[in-house]
């Protein structure tokens, strides 16, 4: 039966905003018409289904409690041991495993899905998980709309896929996927030679915390099908401060024979209570109070001594006791074995699966390879230490009763026909409008950071040299946690390079095009110098497209250091010589140090790792054909010599010169926020809104402490383009004994927009205590008392505002009452 059109409305218009709603049309059945046959293993199927826990009318409390009751001690921790499917059935009750760990960084990491064929004809799928931008280039969108869209997109494909019995993306096509992700990754970018940071948004908690909090949203709820159910869920990581990799690549081992043998495993992360507070747990309360999140993995390393999967602090006190959080914890893959091997944290094994359930993690992630016997240190020792009496029963009920709940709420213990989220059609895989959504979240991450002479957008006239290492790939773009990207093609021939994107728009709209590597990303070959050189001597522009890749940073691989590969540097300053209209693209997870190459290029864009759209978007962007594009950048840009001022294994985020804008005490190459927008220019002034105003003088009463500080942005240029406006505070009058003295600037509101040439609009940022508040020397939140200096910018213009918490409330003062503007 044809199934009806149910609309999606991935982002509701914002009354003030002159927004775009992103609205995607799926197929899927809105209510049970045929439930499809070969569906996944579920529990509570005849003959298994007359017990209490599969009585759906019950308390969701008194079915797991009945469940509970009919486990031996024995067959618990089978529930609680991930990435060992298709172990963990318990097939006497007719619970059959379930698989822990899909991956949904910026898609789902699967195989594609199965090819139908009737009659020997192929009838449909075969579709690939759309892939979006890596979350490096994601922060830099601003989009909260855009990540809670992007979320709801990758619910969905995951539920599609795992309905149709897809894999994971290995090569043995094992296991087949589970429901609950393995993402997102919300530590901040604490330092810019971690291998990791194209995981991760932003080195703002602030900004980490909101990416989290609607990629969740839109992964979990999908109440526009059932309100019921969990979609699939998130699971937040690293809890937490997990920001080292190592061993630190180099070829000569220098870095690693100064720092000794210090990883991600082993690490001891000495963090004050002050940094804790206001960095490190900020963005994980976020995405748990307001998002909802359903999972929480616990991190390899210490913090002050104790590994945060054994850490009843940090799992008990605060993530349960303090934020309230309903879920379940899962170890890092490995983690158990870490607190014994790694950190030495414990005697034997009985020791450590005790001191890690005692804390409260749930779930071991047991490692991917087979160990012998060895099913994982949960299943081999959990039973013996219980009878030695180092854990209690209670406790891993406690653990089994937060597994099992997760697999409640996604409706995998109750009748499937009236679920719709059972039913989902599989061509929603890379359908148009997913694809459609990752083209403009690639469009939207682009940041041009630097852009001398107007020389984007380019001249449609000029011929174009394109040049550089990534000119001809499609890998490097994609980024890591990948699903499979083109059906049965490991080198990826269906993605689109640079180098052919460029071909596409030249021929249509711009002048003739020549190419020419000129070198591998690094490495010390200069025998293609020469053709590079030629090439660029006789074109009116040059883009290079070069940076870094897997091979430089990524997960296990930190960068000693972070200057742009001195191959690439050599060729640029070649190039420079004979050809100064240069634009220089940069691939990168971590930023990159441009101190040798700033000066002789006119124009600087980050890309991140921006997906397999990129070659597509890249060259409409360059040419201003795409009008959406263009975002800020939401990392510090360093000179070369920040690596040699600050010790990579030190937490404190204030000690001089300072880590990221917040405390970064020296001029940085670009500013966090920094990035141009070629298209169009926007003018920020204060304007009033209807919202609570703020008047000299003005007092609000403790109880309602809060107004909004509102600016009209206009579009001042001849073309539609998007702006992104972020708001900050600093404080003014903190003692200098309080470590949150140091801070410099801290964000606490940013939206994107959408304008017409000639249209306002109004943007208005709330202010309240809450808004304001920091941490003392102990840890203990609060805003102190003192004069605060708000600002609202776009990264160039900057509209500012002092405002004063007092014993009575926040008093605003010289607050300008204009009119509003037309919108």
């Amino acid at each position: 039966m044809d199934s009806p059109i149910v609309r999606l409305d991935y982002a509701k218009r914002q009354p003030l905003l002159a927004w775009r709603v992103l609205s995607i049309f799926v197929w899927v059945d809105a209510v049970a018409i045929s439930v499809p046959s070969n569906l996944p293993s579920r529990a509570c199927v005849f003959p298994h289904n007359g017990y209490p826990f599969c009585n759906s009318s019950l308390p969701l409390d008194e079915r797991i409690d009945d469940l509970i009751s009919r486990l031996t001690l024995e067959e618990k921790p089978w529930l609680l041991t991930a990435r060992y499917s298709p172990k963990g059935n318990i097939s006497r009750l007719g619970i059959p495993e379930y698989d822990w760990g899909a991956n949904c960084m910026h898609g789902v990491q699967s195989r594609c899905s199965p090819v139908r064929i009737e009659n020997g004809t192929v009838v449909g799928g075969g579709q690939c998980p759309t892939s979006f931008p890596n979350a490096n280039s994601l922060g830099s969108t601003f989009n909260k709309t855009l990540w809670r869209a992007m979320g709801t997109v990758i619910g969905l494909e995951l539920r599609a896929l795992w309905l149709q019995n897809v894999s994971e993306n290995t090569p043995d096509r094992t296991p087949h996927l589970g429901l609950d992700c393995w993402s997102p990754n919300i530590n901040i970018q604490r330092d810019p030679r971690w291998g990791r940071n194209l995981e991760s948004p932003s080195e703002d908690p602030f900004l980490c915390g909101v990416y989290g909090t609607m990629h969740t949203l839109g992964l979990q709820n999908n109440s526009k099908l059932d309100h019921r159910y969990l979609q699939a869920v998130a699971t937040l990581k690293h809890f937490d401060a997990n920001s080292i990799e190592g061993p630190f690549w180099t070829p000569t081992g220098e870095w690693s024979a100064r720092n000794g043998s210090i990883t991600r495993h082993n690490t001891n992360a000495i963090i004050s209570s002050y940094d804790m507070t206001t960095t490190y747990l900020p963005a994980f309360a976020m995405a748990v109070q307001k998002g909802g999140a359903a999972g929480i993995m616990c991190s390899f390393n210490r913090i002050n001594g104790v590994p945060s999967c054994a850490n009843e602090w940090l799992l008990q006190k605060v993530l349960r006791s303090d934020w309230k959080f309903r879920g379940y914890v899962t170890s890092d893959t490995g983690g158990l074995d870490d607190i014994r091997n790694a950190h030495h944290y414990t005697a034997d094994w009985n020791e450590t699966v005790a001191v890690a359930l005692r804390a409260g993690c749930d779930i071991e992630s047991a490692m991917w390879t087979a160990r012998g016997e060895n099913d994982g240190r949960y299943i081999d020792h959990i039973p013996n230490a219980v009878r030695l009496g180092l854990v209690s029963e209670a406790d891993v009920d406690r653990a089994v009763r937060n597994a099992l709940e997760i697999r409640f709420r996604l409706g995998l213990f109750d009748p499937v026909e009236d679920q719709p989220l059972w039913n989902i059609s599989p061509e929603i895989v890379q359908s148009e409008p997913h694809v459609q959504l990752a083209k403009e979240a690639t469009a939207q991450s682009l940041v041009l950071l630097k852009n001398d002479n107007n020389i984007v957008p380019i001249t449609p006239t000029n011929t174009i040299a394109l040049i550089g290492p990534h000119i001809h790939d499609r890998s490097t773009i994609l980024g890591n946690y990948l699903g499979e990207v083109c059906r049965g093609d490991k080198s990826n021939g269906c993605v689109t390079s640079i180098y052919e994107g460029f071909g596409n728009v030249t021929e249509s709209v711009a002048g003739p095009l020549s190419a020419a590597e000129g070198c591998r990303v690094m490495g010390n070959d200069t025998s293609r110098f020469d053709e590079a050189v030629g090439v660029a001597s006789m074109a009116d522009t040059v883009v290079f497209v070069g940076g870094l890749d897997g091979v430089l940073e990524g997960e296990d691989k930190d960068r000693p250091d972070i200057r742009l590969p001195l191959i690439q540097q050599k060729l640029l300053h070649k190039i420079a010589r004979v050809n100064p209209r240069v634009i220089l693209v940069l691939l990168h997870g971590g930023m990159i140090g441009l101190d040798g190459v700033i000066d002789q290029v006119q124009a600087i864009v980050s890309m991140g790792y921006p997906g397999p759209y990129a070659g597509t978007v890249l060259p409409k962007a360059l040419y201003g054909i795409e009008n959406r594009a263009w975002g800020k950048t939401a990392i510090t840009w360093y000179h070369d010599e920040i690596t040699e001022k600050i010790n990579m294994l030190n937490f404190d985020m204030g000690r001089s010169p300072g880590r990221t804008y917040r405390y970064y005490n020296g001029n940085p190459n670009f500013r966090f926020g920094h990035g141009l927008n070629p298209l169009t220019k926007f003018e920020l002034k204060f304007a009033s809104s209807n919202l609570p105003a703020c008047s000299a003088n003005l007092v609000l009463p403790p109880t309602h402490s809060n107004f909004d500080i509102s600016v009209s942005v206009a579009n001042t240029g001849v073309k539609a383009a998007d702006e992104v406006v972020m708001c900050y505070f600093v404080p003014l009058d903190i003692p200098r004994s309080e470590p949150a003295s140091r801070l410099r600037e801290q964000l606490f509101g940013f939206e994107r927009i959408h304008l017409d040439p000639g249209a306002s609009t109004i943007v208005a940022f709330p202010i309240s205590e809450d808004a304001l508040r920091l941490a003392d020397y102990v840890g203990t939140p609060l805003t102190f008392s003192g004069q605060y200096l708000v600002s609202v910018t776009n990264g160039l213009d900057i509209v500012q505002q002092t405002v004063f918490v007092t014993n009575e409330g926040i008093i605003c003062r010289d607050v300008p009452v204009l009119e509003s503007s037309d919108h």
